[in-house]
């Protein structure tokens, strides 16, 4: 079975682009042994826009953070990538410690991060931050100038980091055609008010062409907040603020389909889950997986309460369960990040010490470290059931991996009903996580579940991951931007062209 996206992006357009983001794809450090080396950025987005620029090429620009990575650029901080087969160009951009700490940690991360996921956490506005914030776009906006080879050139911009950038860059290129995609949740417009730069925000969104979200529900919040704080104006499919057009759209992230198909399918896979079991000291016959980022919004604490009622209802799964939670370290610097991590740390120390047996058997086992893709394979090959249990996520890439990794068609996908995944992948066993009773008999409900539902349910989910994957989520955005692209004037032929679906 392969997934269709990577023939179509072929067939609609190959022309090279530039990707712009904050996190870069590669990073490069020293070894103990003083050896230079270089990694993959961990995560489910950067995953896949490598997929997506290993096909197309072009120049993706992106804040540098390796301790290494000033060492391997040329004199125009460029260098090729990936690093065992160049496919593209890498244009590193440098932050000192302050704009860091004040654009990504302070205002993107403390204050646009809770203020877009419902997660009780509050927003933290500093103008100081604002001020960073700013500043960072402007230069990205500048690179990007630098590096654009043609005003035809698409630029996508990612994420929740650079809502300047493209006002920015189009008071230097008032031609060049921009998409944004949105990867987190948009909030509600009355929840947005909390934001005291709120107009500067859509302004700066609505300078893209075409601005893209994970679900209609976040399309929605947007077009809502256009109308009521700048007075934009909905015609068709698009929404209108001093005479230029956005388009606004909701089209879902997808996983690049046919690498992980490759990794479930080799014969090296079954050494590779063995080698796990080993490591995670695995004896179970029942083995459940998780694995987030260490962030508040994953619903991690809810995930282990959940098993934690699991195996008070149900003794007899005691020593007969293990449940694999994988935890990367994220944003450590922040306070609220710092604190989840401490909640997890106790949490799974209790539910181990309560539920221990008399043999010695723990019931969680838990790594934090990212996991390569190949062992991230091989360890979704391993477990019985795999649980996302967010509690405001724009996605969740996680839940397709998962699915897309099962190509036995065995496995239960758990999936919190406040991922954006869930109202795609609706053959998964649907939870809330503030529900720990349900949430529990979700579980339990997975584990007994019998072959022949496990496998007619994983049968449509992969149909659903298969069908629309990274290659067919970027073709969309693409040539939707490239088709109509640069909609600047009311009334012409390419803005009646550019109407779509009612967004009212």
């Amino acid at each position: 079975m392969t997934g269709p996206g990577a023939s179509s992006v072929a067939a609609r357009s190959t022309r090279p682009l530039i990707v712009v983001s904050n996190r870069e794809p590669y990073l490069h450090t020293y070894g103990p042994d003083g050896r230079l080396r270089w990694s993959k950025t961990p995560g489910g987005v950067s995953v896949a826009l490598d997929a997506l620029m290993r096909e197309r090429g072009g120049t993706w620009i992106a804040h540098g953070a390796g301790p290494a990575d000033r060492d391997v650029v040329d004199r125009h901080d460029r260098l090729r990538v990936p690093p065992d087969g160049p496919r593209y160009r890498l244009r590193r951009l440098w932050l000192t410690e302050e704009e860091e700490r004040r654009y990504y940690g302070g205002f993107a991360n403390e204050g646009l991060w809770p203020l877009c996921h419902v997660v009780h956490v509050r927003p933290i506005f500093r103008a100081k931050d604002w001020a960073f914030y700013q500043r960072v776009n402007a230069r990205f906006a500048e690179t990007i100038d630098e590096e654009l080879p043609a005003v035809r050139t698409p630029v996508f911009i990612q994420d929740y980091h650079l809502a300047l950038v493209a006002a920015e860059l189009r008071r230097r290129r008032p031609e060049v055609r921009m998409a944004l995609f949105w990867h987190i949740p948009w909030p509600h417009a009355d929840r947005l008010r909390i934001c005291p730069w709120r107009r500067d925000l859509l302004r700066g969104l609505l300078a893209n062409d075409l601005l893209a979200f994970q679900v209609e529900r976040d399309r929605r919040n947007f077009v809502q907040a256009a109308r009521e704080e700048l007075g934009a104006a909905v015609q068709g499919g698009l929404v209108e603020l001093g005479g230029h057009f956005t388009r606004v759209t909701a089209v879902p992230i997808g996983v690049d389909y046919d690498r992980i198909l490759a990794f479930a399918t080799d014969e090296a896979l079954k050494a590779e889950m063995d080698r796990l079991r080993r490591e995670l000291q695995i004896t179970t016959p029942i083995i459940g997986v998780g694995v987030d980022r260490l962030d508040y919004t994953k619903g991690i604490p809810e995930r282990l309460d959940a098993i934690d009622q699991l195996l008070a209802d149900r003794p007899d799964l005691r020593g007969k369960v293990t449940f694999v939670q994988v935890g990367v370290p994220s944003r450590s610097r922040i306070a609220s990040y710092r604190n989840i991590e401490a909640v997890i740390d106790r949490k799974v120390a209790d539910i181990n010490a309560r539920h221990r047996t008399a043999e010695g058997h723990e019931p969680i086992r838990y790594r934090k470290s990212a996991l390569k893709l190949r062992r991230l394979v091989a360890l979704f090959s391993l477990a019985d059931f795999c649980i996302v249990s967010s509690l405001h996520d724009g996605m969740n890439l996680v839940a397709k991996e998962f699915v897309a990794a099962r190509q036995d068609l065995d496995g239960v996908l758990v999936l919190s009903e406040l991922a954006g995944a869930a109202q795609e992948l609706t053959d998964a066993l649907i939870i809330n996580p503030y529900d720990v009773e349900g949430f529990a008999r979700a579980l339990s409900r997975a584990v007994d579940m019998p072959p022949a539902e496990r496998r007619t349910r994983m049968r449509a989910l992969q149909k659903t991951v298969a069908g629309s994957d990274v290659f067919r989520w970027a073709s969309e955005i693409l040539a939707d931007l490239e088709e109509h692209g640069a909609v600047s004037y009311p009334g012409t032929a390419r803005s009646r062209a550019a109407t779509g679906p009612d967004l009212r």
